[in-house]
């Protein structure tokens, strides 16, 4: 018994070496075909993403090593239904995702930027192979993140840094849980696995927008199905996400405003305080929004002012689109997810936007 575990154990260790070789030849080919800078990049997020790989452990051993709280276990358990719910009910590729957990030892692992010019909402693009155009860029580092967004600020550009709480590797690799994502409520938790779950199922190239805001609304659509015998946890999923709604479609709106707006003051000499002026207004207003956890939404005033344009290409990338897929939904789709997902994975749908 002692040496088939000794031999799987070995099976396992050259399994990693193996793909670690294959991570390195790749990075040196890309070398070979790339810009200095996108390489050396491209490199460094491979070393990330492989830390965060190796250092994943089974949700079991994680579990027996850490003195979970209550809602940690139940999300846990929670996991594997909504895997199996994606593919059952909803008809998601199977994957391996989400089998393993990191331990973030309640520390971000990934920083996102994304940059607009400072008096139109262009967002800057980065271009990478196989997802082709992207609008914003992640690090594993912190101080890279910054080091980036002070260039970008350098360059004119508004600029936006946060930590994510989860990303998607588009199938390539096993995606792990983060261990932060076990303090969410059940109904959090369901979104963000749908959503993640959904990008390994079907991902356009040069479609950012699009793969966003279609990603969000599946995961949403689904959550309410996965939670209408759970009349708690669908409460609290539907008040909090009445609020977001709330709170993203006054965004969206003032960003339509914004788009009009700066055109009039381009030849303007303090076209900045004009803009700051609008900025203030748009900030103050939220105190009048219908929300129901007002204070949560007032402190984010700072973010609009510190990230300015790059504050609001967020909400287009991830919100813009949900009132027409939901027209969509309705009248070509009936309501049916499952039947959405598999025109979308064969690429039947009629739904096309434009980034």
């Amino acid at each position: 018994m002692q040496q088939r575990y000794k031999y799987g154990m070995m099976i396992l260790v050259f399994r990693w070496i193996r793909l670690i070789f294959a991570y390195l030849f790749s990075a040196l080919m890309v070398i070979c075909i790339l810009n200095y800078k996108t390489s050396i990049y491209l490199l460094g997020q491979a070393r990330g993403q492989l830390t965060i790989l190796l250092g994943a452990e089974s949700i079991s051993v994680y579990s027996q090593k850490n003195d979970l709280t209550k809602q940690e276990k139940e999300n846990i358990l929670l996991i594997e239904k909504i895997k199996a719910y994606s593919i059952d009910s909803l008809g998601y590729l199977p994957t391996k995702n989400f089998t393993n957990i990191y331990d973030q030892k309640n520390k971000p692992v990934l920083w996102v930027i994304t940059a607009s010019e400072p008096y139109a909402f262009n967002a800057f693009e980065w271009k990478f192979p196989v997802v082709g155009k992207v609008s914003y860029k992640g690090f594993f580092k912190k101080e890279l993140a910054v080091k980036e967004y002070n260039h970008m600020a350098a360059n004119g550009y508004d600029v936006d840094i946060r930590s994510v709480s989860a990303w998607s590797t588009l199938g390539w690799f096993n995606d792990p849980l983060l261990s932060s994502m076990l303090h969410r409520t059940k109904g959090g938790l369901c979104n963000l696995l749908f959503h993640e779950l959904f990008h390994a199922t079907y991902y356009a190239a040069d479609a950012v927008n699009f793969n966003e805001n279609i990603a969000s609304f599946i995961a949403h659509k689904a959550t309410l199905q996965f939670l209408k015998d759970d009349t708690i946890a669908l409460k609290k999923y539907v008040n909090d996400f009445s609020d977001n709604v709330i709170y993203n479609r006054y965004m969206i709106r003032k960003t339509g405003f914004l788009r009009a707006y700066y055109p009039t003051i381009k030849n303007e000499k303090n076209k900045e305080g004009l803009k700051l002026k609008a900025l203030y207004h748009i900030a103050d207003s939220i105190q009048h929004l219908p929300l129901s956890d007002k204070n949560k939404f007032i402190k984010k005033k700072e973010e609009i002012f510190r990230f300015k344009n790059a504050y609001f290409i967020d909400f287009e990338q991830y919100d813009s689109m949900q009132d027409s897929l939901e027209v969509v939904f309705n009248k070509i789709y009936k309501g049916n997810i499952k039947k959405m997902v598999q025109d979308l994975k064969q690429d039947k749908t009629i739904i096309k936007f434009d980034n």
